[in-house]
């Protein structure tokens, strides 16, 4: 099992690589990264975890919350490990889009 500085180091690394990409030529990364990218974000994290540590269990967590349960978000758990690395898109989105009424 890595440790939580090998988890973390791997994850800012990928989240850099993201950042960084070309988004008009990569399918997998939206102009608005990281809003609304979450979950495929989380899947591929997790490939890259399994492919560095192919005995590493983890999980994809799902919440959702607001009215109607409209706001969501995905992250993944590796044992009491939270690693999110899209948790600050809710820094960039204006408070009137997530109370919407």
């Amino acid at each position: 099992m890595p440790t939580i500085n090998e988890i973390k180091e791997e994850a800012v690394k990928f989240r850099r690589l993201i950042e960084s990409c070309d988004k008009k030529n990569t399918s997998l990364v939206i102009d608005c990264f990281p809003v609304m990218s979450c979950k495929l974000t989380s899947m591929l994290l997790s490939y890259h975890f399994l492919t560095l540590w192919p005995e590493l269990e983890l999980k994809g967590v799902s919440a959702a919350t607001g009215k109607n349960s409209q706001i969501t978000h995905y992250w993944l758990e590796i044992d009491n490990i939270v690693v999110d690395i899209t948790g600050d898109q809710y820094n960039i989105i204006d408070d009137k889009e997530l109370n919407n009424k």
